[in-house]
């Protein structure tokens, strides 16, 4: 969770959170719920919101 955190300190706290996935037909989802259980923190998906922007894309490396 200390790599999460570290990476997400260099943006403003004010910013909104998406979660980018399927790398092939990238989309976005929003951020819901956090939770803990057996040691692991689960980051709820709060459904799809679109398509990502090809820019994203790149700077995730997935193009």
């Amino acid at each position: 969770m200390a790599d999460l955190i570290d990476a997400l300190r260099r943006f403003d706290p004010g910013m909104e959170v998406r979660l980018a996935v399927q790398p092939r037909l990238p989309q976005e989802h929003a951020i819901s719920a956090v939770a803990e259980a057996d040691g692991i923190v689960w980051i709820g998906d709060g459904g799809a919101r679109g398509y990502c922007p090809d820019e994203v894309a790149e700077r995730l490396g997935w193009l």
